[in-house]
C-alpha cells in the first residue's frame, strides 16, 4: 500500500500480535511505524519482540498448555475496548487457539482464518496431505505409521532417502526444537528411527525427500479476504537455509513465477482458504516439477521481505479487518533479498565445509539485501538481542578455529 493510501487509513483499532519471534516482530514493526497501537503477546520472554519499541509487549499464558487461561486473558483485554481488537496470530499454536475459540473471541476481536475444519486439516500434516491429493497438487509420497508394525507395510515402497517428521509442528518442536526431521537412508534405518520415536507419543509422517539444492525451495504467500478475494500476493526463493538439509530460509530472494502462483492459488482456492498463508514448494530436479512441502496458515518468518518489495501484508490485513477495503497488491519488486545474518553465517559454514561455497561467493550472494530478520536501526532492541544470541552460536566455531591456528603455528 502506498504512503498516500496509508495516510487515509483509520489506525485506531488495537492490534494484538500473538507470537513475538521474528515472524511477529515483523508484523509489529509494520503496524507500529504508522502509529497503530500494538500489543505483543507471547509466553516466552526470550522472544525478540519483547525488545521492540513499536509495541507494548506482555507475557501471556501458553495457548496449548493453558488454553482457558489464554482465553480469559484475551477476553479481559477485549472487554476494555470500545472497538474490536485485531487478532494477528503468527505461530501454529496461536492459529489453532484462535480457531478453536473463535466463537468466544469474535465478540471482542476481528480476525480472518480459514474455516475450523480447514485449520485443523492444515495443522495435521496427514490431513493436509490428503487435501493436497484431492486438489491434485503434486507432492512427494508419504506414509503415516502409528506403530512399528505399520512400517512393514511400506518400508520397501517408499523412495529413499526419506524424512521422518511430526504431523503437528508445534508438538514436534516441543520435543525436538532444533531438528526439523530425521533423515533415513534405507528400511533398516527407518525401522530403527520409528521405534526410537514411539515413546514420545507424537504422530509422525515418513516422506520421500525431494532431491535438489536449497535454491529449489520456493514460497507462495497470499492474503485472501473473507469474500475469497486475493488482496496480497508474493513469491520468494530460498538462497540458503539452516540447517542446510531441512531448515528455515536464512537468505531468500523475491521472484516471480506464474507456474508457482497457479499451483499455490489452485490449492488455496480448492480448499476455500481465507486469511494469511504461505505454501512452500520444492522443484524436483528429477522431473522439473514443483512439489508441495507444506501449507502454513499464518505469517512466515520472512514476511517483512515482502514489505521491502512493496507489499505490506500486515497493513493490508489490518485495513481489511477494520472494514477499509484495501486495494489489492499483486505486483512487487523482484531480485530483493532478506537475510538472517547469524543463521546464514552458520549455513555458509556448513556449505563451505562440504565444498559447495567459498567465502567470496557467499559475500557476493548477499548483494541485493534490503531486509533482515530482527535487525533494524530504527528498532535496535531486538537487533541487540539477536547479536547477543548469535555470538553464543558462533563463539564455539571461532574458538575451534583459533585453537587450530595456534596448533598450526599460524597465530
Amino acid at each position: 500500500m502506498s504512503g498516500k493510501n496509508n495516510s487515509k487509513l483509520r489506525l485506531t483499532h488495537q492490534a494484538f500480535v500473538l507470537g513475538l519471534f521474528d515472524t511477529g516482530l515483523a508484523v509489529i514493526r509494520s503496524l507500529g511505524k504508522y502509529g497503530i497501537p500494538v500489543t505483543g503477546l507471547d509466553y516466552d520472554p526470550k522472544m525478540p519482540g519483547f525488545r521492540s519499541r513499536y509495541c507494548t509487549a506482555r507475557l501471556f499464558p501458553n495457548p496449548i498448555h493453558k488454553p482457558e487461561e489464554t482465553l480469559d486473558f484475551l477476553l479481559h483485554e477485549g472487554k476494555k475496548r470500545a472497538d474490536h481488537g485485531i487478532l494477528l496470530p503468527t505461530t501454529d499454536a496461536f492459529v489453532l487457539f484462535v480457531s478453536r475459540y473463535r466463537d468466544a473471541l469474535k465478540e471482542y476481536f476481528r480476525f480472518n482464518l480459514p474455516a475450523s475444519d480447514i485449520v485443523e486439516s492444515i495443522a495435521d500434516k496427514r490431513r493436509q496431505y490428503e487435501l493436497a491429493k484431492k486438489s491434485d497438487v503434486p507432492c512427494p509420497r508419504a506414509f503415516f505409521p502409528e506403530s512399528a508394525s505399520d512400517v512393514e507395510l511400506f518400508k520397501n515402497k517408499i523412495d529413499y532417502p526419506a524424512i521422518v517428521k511430526g504431523c503437528y509442528s508445534y508438538q514436534w518442536q516441543a520435543k525436538f526444537p532444533q531438528i526439523k526431521g530425521f533423515k533415513v537412508h534405507d528400511p533398516r534405518e527407518l525401522e530403527k528411527k520409528i521405534k526410537e520415536l514411539l515413546p514420545f507419543r507424537i504422530k509422525v509422517l515418513v516422506q520421500s525427500i525431494i532431491p535438489g539444492a536449497n535454491t529449489n525451495h520456493y514460497k507462495v504467500c497470499a492474503y485472501i479476504n473473507g469474500q475469497g478475494k486475493t488482496l496480497a500476493l508474493f513469491v520468494l526463493q530460498k538462497i540458503r537455509q539452516y540447517p542446510v538439509e531441512f531448515g528455515v530460509g536464512t537468505c531468500v530472494e523475491s521472484v516471480r513465477s506464474d507456474e508457482l502462483i497457479r499451483l499455490g492459488m489452485q490449492f488455496f482456492d480448492d480448499i476455500g482458504y481465507r486469511g494469511i498463508g504461505s505454501i512452500e514448494f520444492k522443484k524436483d530436479e528429477r522431473d522439473g516439477k514443483f512439489k508441495l512441502i507444506e501449507l502454513n496458515p499464518r505469517y512466515w518468518q520472512q514476511n517483512d521481505h515482502a514489505l521491502a518489495c512493496g507489499i505490506d501484508f500486515p497493513l493490508i490485513q489490518y485495513a481489511d479487518l477494520t472494514g477499509q477495503d484495501p486495494v489489492p497488491q499483486l505486483h512487487y519488486r523482484t531480485g530483493v533479498k532478506w537475510l538472517d545474518p547469524m543463521s546464514d553465517f552458520q549455513s555458509f559454514l556448513d556449505h563451505r565445509r562440504n565444498g559447495r561455497l567459498s567465502f567470496g561467493k557467499w559475500l557476493s550472494s548477499l548483494r541485493g539485501t534490503r531486509a533482515f530478520s530482527s535487525w533494524s536501526l530504527n528498532d535496535p532492541g531486538p537487533m541487540l538481542k539477536s547479536i547477543e544470541y548469535g555470538w553464543k552460536i558462533i563463539k564455539a566455531p571461532l574458538y575451534i578455529m583459533k585453537k587450530s591456528m595456534k596448533k598450526a603455528g599460524l597465530e
